[in-house]
């Protein structure tokens, strides 16, 4: 089944340009469905000079879209912490899912809708400096949040873009640990996740500037980004019959050198290292939760040589896909009656 999130009703527009918008008022919004399995919340915090904090944490069984209404015209300068977004709920995550990102975009003008595959954990923190409602310039104290060589790299250059930091380092998983842990309510919980907020914009520009900020990669529009994230699904769809890279380009619209580029801009990695992953996550999750045999499982995840998926797997999590197989520990108890 398909479950629906939509934010609630925006208030009208502010009479003045001086007022601060968030990206949505604050809200949050639970997964309610009887008949679904799913379960999990998107909340939203608006914080002081425009600074908005989000978070997802979703166990989907199900299809969830989020339908997201029409801001005012301006611009959003985002930090991204993706700590778990990886298919197959049930199991520990990979380190290689956990990655952070800078977006500088317009804020969106069109009511849109985002849908999230079911068979999905997500875990994800994401902090929008949002300009005043209907500019696109940032003022005189939301520029004191941004360090100055953050402000460089968005002051040289108007066009949107997307600059993946890396992994999430301790000290930020220590941060975002602390804001989805928050011991406070009311005014105290406000003035201490705008502190946690200020303590991850500052972790995060450090790390970006540690990582090389002159070789920011050319740029993508966020069209693209949303067909890279609509390649990435697709792929998740098709793990047993993955399209050529030149087909999946077609199917979302890009060029296959955008495709490319844009899919290790985006997560990290390579379109078709990705797909090896999910393979491998999946064979996991089949060798551990049902009594195929690990023949089954090669077959069943794309694989056409049995030495191949041992190898990969072994090289993934350090054990041969026999060690885990639930049909082999069968066997095994079988032998021993």
């Amino acid at each position: 089944m398909t479950i629906l999130l939509s934010e609630p009703a925006r208030p009208a527009l502010p009479s003045t340009a001086a007022d601060h918008r968030g990206p949505t008022s604050n809200y949050e919004l639970v997964i309610q469905a009887p008949q679904a399995t799913s379960r999990g919340y998107k909340r939203s915090l608006n914080l002081s000079r425009g600074l908005n904090l989000l978070i997802r944490d979703y166990w989907l069984q199900d299809t969830l879209v989020e339908e997201k209404l029409p801001e005012a015209p301006g611009r959003t300068l985002e930090f991204g912490f993706n700590l778990q977004i990886v298919p197959d709920g049930e199991h520990p995550i990979e380190p290689t899912s956990q990655h952070s990102f800078l977006e500088f975009n317009e804020t969106r003008t069109q009511h849109m809708f985002q849908p999230w595959a079911g068979q999905r954990r997500v875990l994800k923190i994401d902090l929008h400096l949002v300009t005043q409602a209907g500019s696109f310039a940032f003022s005189a104290d939301q520029l004191a949040l941004i360090p100055a060589e953050l402000q460089a790299a968005i002051a040289a250059d108007e066009d949107d873009w997307h600059q993946p930091v890396g992994s999430i380092f301790p000290a930020i998983q220590l941060v975002l640990q602390q804001i989805l842990n928050c011991p406070y309510t009311g005014s105290i919980q406000q003035v201490y996740l705008e502190g946690k907020a200020l303590e991850l914009i500052a972790l995060q520009t450090a790390q970006w500037i540690d990582s090389g900020p002159s070789r920011l990669p050319q740029r993508l529009k966020p069209s693209d980004i949303d067909r890279i994230h609509q390649a990435r699904e697709f792929m998740a769809q098709r793990l047993d019959d993955p399209p050529s890279l030149l087909d999946l380009a077609q199917a979302v619209g890009l060029n296959d050198c955008t495709l490319k580029r844009g899919f290790r801009q985006v997560f990290g990695t390579t379109v078709f290292g990705y797909l090896r992953q999910q393979r491998l996550i999946k064979a996991r999750q089949l060798l551990q939760d049902t009594e195929m045999s690990v023949a089954e499982v090669t077959c069943q995840v794309g694989y056409s040589h049995a030495g191949h998926f041992a190898a990969a797997f072994k090289r993934e999590f350090g054990v041969s896909p026999k060690v885990i197989s639930k049909h082999s520990v069968l066997g095994l108890k079988n032998s021993v009656r």
